[in-house]
């Protein structure tokens, strides 16, 4: 009887230790980096930003800019100066800030693991008042570096009301100054023919009685 329990016994504590080590094993396997600490940190009032350094628990993977940050502003553009590069586990993205406000900050990274992972957080920017802001851009930079333009260094373009003042009234201007000065030149010689004419109709009458009267004598 015992030798037919052993294998049984044994094979359940095999079992249980293998049990007891991949449970124990699984939440360390399963585990992704995360984010340790940001530079400006999330809620932070900061005077002066040259970059945003983001630093993770463990490696990340750079593959096709895989892993970036986006910083936007409080009018909707983007002012990373290029795309992110990666220092092991630093993810820095250098930046030229505009106006002072509320940025928010959102990074995608691929964890060593080659887990994606991703998050976002906001922070103050208030420079002094001499400080020069920077104009952003329409699209964030990784991806976008040969397409992406920015609006603030566009030239104005004339806005369509000011085409349509300049035009018609240019036009029609001119022709009643026309008419005025056509009309100025007609309307004397029409008179100057009629009084003319008047005047020959009245001599020829006074000439034909003057003639009429000698005869008669």
């Amino acid at each position: 009887m015992t030798t037919r329990k052993a294998p049984w016994f044994a094979g359940a504590i095999m079992a249980f230790v293998a049990a007891a080590t991949f449970g124990t094993a699984a939440p360390a396997a399963y585990a992704h980096d995360n984010l340790l600490e940001s530079s400006p940190a999330a809620e932070e009032t900061v005077t002066q930003v040259d970059e945003v350094l983001l630093t993770f628990s463990g490696e990340l993977v750079d593959f096709s800019q895989s892993s970036f940050a986006q910083i936007q502003g409080p009018d909707g553009l983007f002012y990373e100066s290029s795309c992110s590069t990666i220092d092991l586990n630093v993810l820095s993205t250098p930046v030229q800030l505009g106006e002072p406000g509320v940025y928010s900050v959102v990074w995608n990274a691929v964890s060593s693991d080659g887990h994606p992972i991703s998050e976002g957080y906001e922070f103050t920017y208030a420079p002094a008042d001499d400080a020069e802001p920077g104009l952003g851009w329409d699209l964030p930079a990784c991806g976008n570096e040969d397409t992406r333009v920015q609006p603030g260094a566009l030239p104005a373009e004339p806005s369509p009301d000011a085409d349509q003042t300049v035009t018609p009234e240019a036009t029609p201007s001119t022709a009643p100054q026309q008419q005025d000065e056509a009309a100025g030149i007609v309307v004397p010689l029409i008179i100057t023919a009629v009084i003319v004419g008047g005047g020959i109709i009245v001599i020829s009458l006074i000439v034909s009685r003057v003639r009429k009267r000698r005869a008669d004598k």
